[in-house]
């Protein structure tokens, strides 16, 4: 969800009919589904700086849910626009990768550090003003921010997939063992009844 002055701009399907049933201002809808590539990513972050650089709005909030591992995530809400020097360079990127220890599946998560800024030489001649060079890497910057989010969530929402069958599974087998066990307790009953009934026959005719 991009939340801006002049309405709001929805990428997921539940959040679009959330906001229409609540008859929120809405100035575009996006769908990615299950598999959000660059060239979507693309196209919101376009719709996103234009609106920015046009003068309709003062910021972009970005709202979406932030990946931690397979049974946690957390809502997260980051201004794209305007860029804050310490949003880029006082923040290390992670990794996440999906493995499979002993049967289960698990995350690896990775932090890595900060980049170091670099010094250039002051007799270091740029081919382009550095000016223009910012202002081509800062859209590359948010589209690769957009897309990664829009990664998180999706994986998020898969994890929680994967918790919720797995719990309806642990639940199925636990219903299905104390069924299990009550079945036989009666069936050991009944033969314990029959057992006396015999017995008892017996000795009545003794």
């Amino acid at each position: 969800v991009s939340v801006n002055t002049s309405g709001l701009e929805l990428i997921v399907t539940k959040g679009i009919t959330y906001f229409q049933r609540r008859k929120f201002p809405i100035r575009k809808t996006f769908e990615t589904g299950q598999n959000p590539d660059s060239k979507q990513a693309l196209a919101i972050s376009e719709e996103l700086l234009n609106t920015f650089l046009s003068g309709e709005t003062d910021a972009v909030e970005l709202l979406y849910t932030k990946f931690v591992s397979l049974i946690a995530s957390t809502p997260s809400i980051r201004t794209l626009v305007p860029f804050s020097a310490s949003e880029i360079s006082q923040k290390g990127d992670e990794v996440f990768q999906l493995t499979s220890g002993n049967g289960d599946f698990e995350v690896e998560r990775k932090e890595l550090d900060v980049a170091e800024p670099q010094e250039f030489p002051n007799d270091m001649i740029f081919e382009q003003d550095p000016l223009q060079i910012v202002n081509s890497i800062l859209p590359l910057y948010l589209n690769g921010q957009i897309l990664r989010t829009l990664q998180e969530s999706v994986a998020s929402e898969l994890a929680a997939r994967m918790q919720s069958m797995q719990s309806a599974s642990d639940n199925a087998g636990s219903l299905a063992k104390d069924l299990s066990m009550q079945y036989n307790r009666a069936r050991q009953a009944a033969v314990t009844q029959e057992i006396l009934e015999i017995v008892s026959g017996a000795q009545a005719l003794e």
